[in-house]
């Protein structure tokens, strides 16, 4: 009979593994990085990673691809997530914010990143106790962690994420501290407890 995403699964198998979908606000860093959780956890949970529509889309046009989506998501256990920065400007905030809720009305899972993806990808190395002022800031200090940590430069777009795959758990148990924290702060986390199971 179909299934999703247009394969075919016939009577009397095992029970198909569980979906987790990926929408991305980015064409590159979220992506790569969640491109080597697939590769981590392929035996176990089955991860698309859906890039934006465009570099600079919106919080709005992700979850309106986030959404389509949520139809694939047929099996228990399956899970559709949107990632979203909120960066520094009110407005982005504010669009963010608006986009989660209308995201959790119809069935996605929203996941907001302030000011954006590489507060998750820092939460790797340390808990700085910072509020970033922009991402900006966020990437320079990446940047000097991971020289540190892996002794090569920092490229978010080109970065080995496989490296951070053993630091997961401490990235985990950072982010979901900082969450109410006042400081620089992302729900990757819950993504990271939908493929992986709660810590």
């Amino acid at each position: 009979m179909p299934h999703r995403y247009g394969a075919w699964r016939a009577h009397g198998v095992r029970k198909p593994l569980p979906v987790v979908m990926v929408v991305c606000d980015d064409t590159k860093t979220a992506v790569a990085y969640f491109l080597a959780v697939k590769k981590e956890v392929k035996a176990a949970v089955t991860v698309h990673v859906v890039r934006a529509p465009r570099t600079g889309a919106s919080a709005a046009e992700v979850v309106d691809l986030a959404a389509k989506r949520v139809g694939d998501a047929e099996e228990e256990g399956d899970s559709v997530w949107a990632l979203i920065d909120c960066e520094a400007e009110p407005e982005r905030i504010i669009a963010a914010e608006a986009a989660k809720a209308r995201g959790n009305s119809c069935g996605v899972n929203v996941a907001l990143s302030k000011p954006c993806f590489e507060v998750w990808t820092l939460a790797h190395f340390i808990d700085t106790g910072q509020k970033f002022s922009n991402c900006a800031a966020v990437v320079r200090q990446v940047e000097a962690e991971w020289k540190k940590r892996f002794g090569t430069k920092f490229d978010k777009a080109k970065a080995d994420y496989g490296k951070l795959m053993e630091y997961l758990n401490e990235a985990r148990v950072t982010a979901k501290k900082q969450r109410n924290s006042g400081q620089s702060w992302t729900e990757v986390f819950m993504v990271m407890d939908a493929i992986f199971g709660p810590t």
